[in-house]
């Protein structure tokens, strides 16, 4: 072995030493701030439950266990950035901002039950298109849309530290506590009202299940879709008038999960599969000329909604009728490859 060699194998020696023993530093220097954390795996700062945990256990989540699971499957551009190193790992004690989508946010919870939220989520999104009737897909159609996202931006924790934090209704104290909450606050009641949501009740036709990191929310789809799937999310579009440019097309039914971000110290998806509706890839064209491929869900049953669900006030009808709605940038639609 040459003395070149020789010395560039030392200096991958101590370079590699050097990273270990910065990691294994910035693992034992606990704190979690009250704003986003978001930086880089060698500064890492970890709540105190999880310093036990050596570096091999708390690694990053990635894209080897999706592409372990779904080989075939490309990673939708919903996840892509959750998964990148400077976005890991992402705790944040300030996600109850009411600037955030309020539709999404409370439309999936209850879209089949109480406007409990309906003043927020019209006055988040003042004449825009939230709820349309099933025909009104077709080309020509005009619409003023706001595409959003959850606003939280957080990433998965991996599994292990996920699993570890408490998510039930009967464990908020201690869920407040870990993140350093106080129990009248605004993200208390955010806490509380997401897990109340995965907790409530199904309605006829629908499974549901909050997964508190990307192997369970993996995990979830895959055992009910298998794993010849693709999972799309809609582009990312300012608000602004949208004009259906060509005819929709249908890529789901009733088989299709979806899954909605939700606002939570960390990333938690709230998936659920739903009897009786198609999913549908909708072209738009907005007024400034930029083309969105928007994905958009269709409910064929409302019978079972509330009566004084939002939907039926903004579109005056009664419950019954199919109605549709676009989903968030963030949320995750899972569908059969056949479409």
């Amino acid at each position: 072995m040459s003395p070149a060699t020789t010395s560039s194998l030392l200096r991958l020696f101590f370079l590699t030493l050097s990273l270990h023993i910065n990691f294994s530093t910035a693992v034992n220097s606990i704190g979690v701030s009250r704003r986003t954390l978001a930086v880089a795996a060698d500064t890492v700062p970890f709540p105190k439950k999880v310093a036990t945990f050596l570096p091999s256990d708390i690694s990053p989540p990635t894209e080897k266990y999706w592409y372990s699971r779904l080989p075939n499957t490309p990673l939708p551009k919903a996840l892509e950035y959750l998964l990148q190193p400077g976005h890991y790992p992402s705790i944040n004690t300030e996600f109850a901002n009411e600037n955030v989508s309020a539709a999404s946010q409370k439309t999936y919870k209850q879209a089949y039950r109480s406007a409990k939220h309906e003043k927020a989520i019209k006055s988040s999104l003042p004449e825009s298109t939230i709820f349309y009737l099933y025909n009104d897909i077709h080309p020509g159609k005009r619409m003023r849309i706001r595409f959003t996202n959850s606003g939280t931006k957080v990433s998965f924790l991996p599994r292990q530290v996920a699993e570890s934090i408490p998510f039930s209704s009967d464990k908020i104290p201690e869920i407040l506590k870990y993140f350093a909450l106080e129990v009248n606050s605004k993200e208390a009641r955010v806490i509380r009202d997401e897990i109340g949501g995965c907790e409530d009740p199904n309605i006829e036709g629908e499974e549901k299940f909050c997964a508190t990191s990307l192997e369970s929310l993996i995990d979830f789809s895959v055992e009910r879709l298998g794993r010849n799937v693709r999972v799309l999310s809609t582009d990312a579009g300012k608000k602004q008038e949208y004009t259906v440019s060509a005819r929709a097309r249908m890529i789901g039914d009733d088989k299709a999960a979806v899954c909605h971000k939700m606002r939570y110290p960390y990333a938690v998806h709230y998936c659920h599969v739903i009897a009786d509706t198609e999913v549908y890839e909708v072209p738009l064209v907005g007024a400034d000329g930029a083309k969105v491929k928007a994905v958009t869900v269709c409910h064929l049953n409302t019978s079972a909604w509330s009566p004084d669900h939002m939907a039926f006030q903004v579109l005056k009808i009664k419950p019954g009728p199919a109605v549709c709605h676009f989903l968030d940038s963030d949320t995750l639609i899972w569908v059969p490859a056949k479409y």
